[in-house]
């Protein structure tokens, strides 16, 4: 597989949409919401790593029937389960890379000419020559739609 050029005059470009004013409320609201939920999440484990038992971080607890030990137990569990994973591919990988080698074999692609496009025999040498001088074109029919209905013809 063949990577892509690069383009050369390539411009940044920032698209701004108009949105209605309610939908932007809704979404700062809907986006505050899902903010507060990681905040509390993130409060719940990381309370329970440090051994902090406050108001809130207790009530979750006490919805969970669950200790700080428990916590620290789950997340010791998820970290192992983790690093194995991440070692078996980790290894897999380096297996892989040691029988295959590095498989970094992409290579620009050529450019076309206009010989290989007509020889493809989907555009007229007209459309061809016209597609390189004008910056939009606009086709009766599609062309790359229609190779089959021409084949036949």
């Amino acid at each position: 597989m063949e990577q892509s050029r690069p383009r050369l005059n390539e411009e940044q470009i920032m698209i701004q949409a108009k949105q209605p004013l309610a939908r932007l409320v809704v979404s700062i609201i809907v986006s505050s919401v899902f903010w507060l939920y990681c905040a509390i999440v993130l409060w719940f484990f990381l309370s329970a790593v440090i051994g902090v038992n406050d108001r809130y971080s207790g009530v979750l607890k006490i919805a969970f029937k669950t200790t700080n030990g428990e916590i620290r137990t789950f997340l010791v569990i998820g970290l192992a389960i983790f690093c194995f994973f991440f070692l078996a591919l980790f290894l897999w990988r380096s297996y892989n890379k040691k029988r295959f080698g590095s498989l970094n074999r992409r290579k620009e692609p050529a450019y076309t000419s206009i010989k290989d496009l007509e020889r493809l025999e989907l555009l007229s040498k007209d459309q061809i020559q016209e597609l390189q001088r004008a910056q939009y074109i606009e086709f009766d029919v599609n062309p790359l739609k229609h190779t089959e209905e021409r084949k036949h013809a």
